[in-house]
């Protein structure tokens, strides 16, 4: 599967009806892309010329012409998964034969989440947010349910090194800590569910304090994606919805490492003296 069909199928569910139609047609009819006008593509379609604009912006391009560079680029750098990659097949929880299918499915999905995600990289963005991040006064991490557990990993680790970071399970205790926010402050939103009443009502407090908001989140227009001042994109393919398996954890978790690593970087000189200190710490405990 390539980056554009990725991006289509992780944002699908959040697409208008008009767009879903294009998404259809674009899964299943690639190449007409390169063959026939905008004009003639939305005709073949049933749909409008505009709805394939806005299909093109939703699944993060610019327009037409940017979704055709894309695919046209893949094409040329044969971005696949090898065939001896784990393959993904889709079942429900109750439909396993054995444990090896299992294991097969679970790290197959794990490493799709992750591979996805990292196709979805954008450097620029990421730069922008790790400057934001080092500079900023206090930084805000907000996650919820299955999304929470990465945003507690990325309080863990920011406050190894010593940076004013806040992290709080309760929703109330997360107002009040928004409620004294900064417009030099940065808030971060985990969030696999951005119609969540209580992360948009985060989301908005944060945003009229003036913070920077950046929110890690899957794909797709939505009032987060499109008023957030930095998004990073996590992507992954959802299998056993009923069992609570939740590969997008791995997505996320992905992106912390990552953004971790970068703000360690960055602010090396000023945070080194905190590593080696926490490291002296666990080392002299495991001791004892």
């Amino acid at each position: 599967m390539n980056i554009v069909s990725e991006r289509i199928k992780s944002c699908y569910n959040s697409l208008p009806a008009s767009e879903r139609l294009v998404a259809d047609y674009v899964l299943e009819n690639s190449d007409d892309l390169f063959q026939y006008p905008i004009k003639e593509l939305a005709a073949k379609s049933g749909t409008t010329q505009a709805a394939w604009t806005r299909f093109a912006q939703a699944i993060g391009y610019d327009g037409l012409k940017d979704l055709k560079s894309a695919y046209y680029t893949e094409a040329n750098n044969s971005l696949r998964q090898s065939d001896s990659s784990p393959k993904v097949a889709f079942k429900d929880v109750n439909e396993y034969t054995s444990l090896q299918s299992i294991a097969d499915n679970i790290c197959a999905t794990s490493v799709q989440a992750i591979q996805t995600t990292y196709r979805l990289f954008d450097a620029g963005t990421f730069k922008d947010v790790v400057t934001k991040i080092v500079s900023a006064k206090q930084i805000q991490i907000f996650g919820i349910g299955a999304a929470g557990i990465a945003a507690y990993d990325l309080y863990c680790k920011l406050l190894r090194i010593h940076y004013n970071v806040i992290f709080n399970q309760d929703y109330h205790m997360n107002l009040m800590s928004l409620s004294q926010i900064k417009p030099y402050d940065v808030a971060i939103f985990f969030c696999d569910n951005p119609k969540d009443r209580e992360v948009m009502q985060l989301y908005n407090l944060a945003k009229s304090k003036g913070a920077t908001t950046v929110a890690i989140t899957k794909l797709g227009n939505n009032p987060l994606t499109t008023s957030c001042d930095y998004i990073l994109f996590a992507t992954s393919p959802e299998i056993d919805k009923k069992s609570g398996v939740t590969s997008s954890r791995f997505a996320h978790l992905f992106l912390v490492d990552t953004l971790y690593t970068a703000i360690a970087n960055r602010d090396y000189e000023n945070i080194r003296e905190y590593l080696k200190d926490s490291y002296e710490v666990f080392n002299e405990a495991q001791k004892d």
